[in-house]
Order: C-alpha cells, then sequence, then structure tokens
C-alpha cells in the first residue's frame, strides 16, 4: 500500500525532496513552498495546497570559493548566514537585497524565486544575472540542474534565469550559486530634498551605488545617494555631491532604507528614470484628490512601492482607486501592479493590468508543470 503525503512535509536533502514531489505529482496534491516566509504576503495568495513544504531543512553552505568569487548554498540557507560567509572573505553578495526581510529570515531560494531587489541595483547586475546554476526539483520530481542533460534536451531554457521571478510556480529551487563581490571599503550617504536631482545624479560621474527616494504622506520626498569604495573617493565624492546640489547634506544610512513602506496596501510602480520626478509629484496630487495616504519608496532607476490606506479604511476601494488612475496617467512607460494585499482584495480589482508576454508565460508554465502543481495562483497573473 502506497503511503499517504502528510499535510507538511520538510525534506533535508534533495533526493527527500524529490521523493516528496514524486509523491504529490502521483497523488494530484498541488504544493506550496516557503523558506523564511518573509513574501508570503506577496502576489495573490493562491490556491489552498495539499501539501506545504517547508525548505529550512535544505540550509547548507555546499562550497564558497573567495578566489571566484562564488559562493553555492542550499535553497534554505538564510541570505544573513550567506552575508557572514562571504564576509569571511571580505566579499559580498554581488545582488543587494530588502534589508527587512534578510532581518526577517530570508532564504537563498526565496529571494531567488520572488526575485528580491534591495538598493544598490545601478552597478549591480541583477539576481537573474547573478545565479550561476541552479538545482531544481521538478513537478514530477525530477532532480534537473542548469545546463544538465535533462533540462536542455527537455526545455531547452536557461533554468537559473527561468527560476528567478517564477515564484515557485515551475520548481522548487534546491540549492543555487552565485556570485560574490570584493566587499567596499566603506560607504557614504548624502540627502537632498525633493526628487528633481534624482535624474541628474544618475547620469553623473558620482557614480552612485544607489539613488533612492522617500516620500511619507504628506511630506516632500527625499533623495538619498549612497556612494560606495574606498574611504578617500567616498569622501570626494560625497563632497561633491553636496557642492552640486542646493540643500544637500551629509548624513547616514536611513532607518527606512531598503526598508518597504508599512501600509494596508502596496503597489508596485515602474516607470522610466526620466519620469521620476513627475511620478512623484502626481503621487502627491493623487493623495490630496482621494484623501487617502499613499507613502512613495523606491529607486531613481523607476521602480516603486507605494504604500496605501490606513488601517481604518477599506483597503479594496483605496487599491482600486490609485491603480485604475496609475493606469490612466497619460504615460504609456507606466505599469502598476498590486504587490501586496489582504486576500480579499485579490478577488474585487484587477491586480495586474495588462502583462506583456503572458502567453509565453502560461506556456512555460504549461510546459514544466501541466497538471498545475506547483504553487498554483502564486505566479504573475496568477499563474
Amino acid at each position: 500500500m502506497t503511503a499517504e503525503l502528510p499535510r507538511f512535509a520538510r525534506p533535508e536533502s534533495v533526493e527527500e525532496l524529490s521523493e516528496i514531489m514524486s509523491a504529490a505529482h502521483r497523488d494530484g496534491h498541488s504544493v506550496a513552498v516557503y523558506g523564511g516566509g518573509t513574501a508570503l504576503d506577496d502576489h495573490p495568495p493562491g490556491q489552498t495546497p495539499g501539501l506545504f513544504i517547508d525548505m529550512s531543512g535544505l540550509n547548507r553552505v555546499i562550497e564558497h570559493s573567495p578566489g571566484d568569487l562564488i559562493l553555492v548554498a542550499e535553497a534554505g540557507a538564510p541570505i544573513a548566514a550567506l552575508k557572514d560567509v562571504a564576509d569571511t572573505g571580505a566579499q559580498e553578495l554581488l545582488s543587494d537585497f530588502p534589508a527587512d526581510r534578510v532581518d526577517s529570515g530570508s532564504t537563498l531560494g526565496g529571494a531567488i524565486a520572488t526575485r528580491a531587489v534591495g538598493p544598490r541595483r545601478i552597478g549591480r547586475l541583477p539576481l537573474r544575472e547573478v545565479v550561476l546554476g541552479v538545482t531544481v526539483v521538478l513537478a514530477d520530481g525530477t532532480i534537473a540542474k542548469a545546463g544538465g542533460k535533462v533540462v536542455k534536451n527537455v526545455a531547452g531554457y536557461d533554468m537559473s534565469k527561468l527560476m528567478t521571478g517564477s515564484w515557485g510556480t515551475l520548481g522548487i529551487i534546491a540549492s543555487a550559486a552565485i556570485r560574490l563581490y570584493p566587499k567596499p571599503e566603506t560607504q557614504g550617504y548624502v540627502e537632498i530634498p525633493g526628487a528633481e536631482a534624482a535624474l541628474r545624479v544618475l547620469g553623473s560621474q558620482i557614480a552612485p551605488a544607489a539613488v533612492e527616494i522617500d516620500r511619507s504622506p504628506g511630506a516632500e520626498a527625499t533623495t538619498v545617494v549612497m556612494v560606495e569604495g574606498l574611504a578617500e573617493s567616498v569622501e570626494s565624492r560625497t563632497r561633491q555631491i553636496i557642492e552640486a546640489y542646493p540643500g544637500a547634506k551629509a548624513g547616514i544610512e536611513p532607518s527606512w532604507w531598503a526598508r518597504r513602506a508599512q501600509a494596508p496596501v502596496t503597489i508596485r510602480a515602474s516607470v522610466s528614470p526620466a519620469l521620476v520626478p513627475e511620478l512623484v509629484a502626481q503621487i502627491a496630487r493623487l493623495e490630496d484628490a482621494i484623501g487617502y495616504p499613499i507613502q512613495l519608496r523606491g529607486s531613481a532607476m523607476g521602480v516603486f512601492d507605494l504604500g496605501v490606506g490606513a488601517p481604518d479604511m477599506d483597503p479594496a476601494i483605496a487599491t482600486r482607486v490609485v491603480l485604475e488612475h496609475l493606469r490612466t496617467w497619460d504615460r504609456k512607460q507606466l505599469v502598476a501592479t498590486l504587490l501586496c494585499a489582504p486576500p480579499a482584495v485579490w478577488n474585487e480589482i484587477d491586480a495586474w493590468g495588462e502583462i506583456p508576454g503572458f502567453a509565453l508565460m502560461a506556456t512555460i508554465k504549461d510546459q514544466f508543470d501541466p497538471n498545475g502543481l506547483l504553487s498554483p495562483g502564486r505566479g504573475i497573473g496568477g499563474l
């Protein structure tokens, strides 16, 4: 008699994970996977799965090659622990990660699956370019490696890139190899009033590591520039920024740095960098017009999280009003999607809008998970 699958599983090896997925595939059980649980509230809640898989048992560092700037670890390894490992070689993870998620236990597999990103995205490669290879357990229990014979012959896809941002809908990441970066000697911060200077700083020879904009409800926006490198260079570039922009002053890392705005609903808005000052001004006008507090925080590269509403407000109404306004803004370059909201809100609004390439994403989902067992409803567009 075949043993019945439990409701929860915590595998401690890739072989055990493969066996669990083979059984789930055999019995037609849908599966949800989590690591540190720091992104469980992001994206739609999806369908209630038949099996929850906790990846915290796969948490070992497999290899650290300081000379090659490579770190290989299992998917359940916390990012904070990997940072400590990299630090022993005077290195750091090449991609930046959100501080609030790292502090709460974000794992390597979870960060890759959700395409986590922090402020230092200007001079750093995106996460999908930093993941050098992955070992993945597919929906039917097959163990596949990026570039390996099974995956290349069956699917023909770059698995490392495909799994980055897949939200667990295509396969379960078991381990990954990622790039490291020599740790900068020091960092400096400069605060500049408003958002108008952001584009100029981005295009300047100062070579900032990050240019972040924060706007609290009812307040003026602030641009914070981060530079890093050798102490003498950081001091010189910090001074150049202060001299070039009226009202600029040296500062320290803000308390909100790399942390999402705390609000009932989070909307992600993306525009070209040239439109950033206009978007910031538009959000201020929208807040005045509708009476809902809106906090804006994000990168001058054009990706912002909007914290919408207050605890005593109807989150569905506030979300619908802000999304509809942004999508009717006469700027074709703007994309607005719902990122985080109470479960009921997802069913009441158009969370995604128009999704370029959605048909291709659906095709890939069908190829990798034809029975729809992996994290159903959690992917982009509700895949």
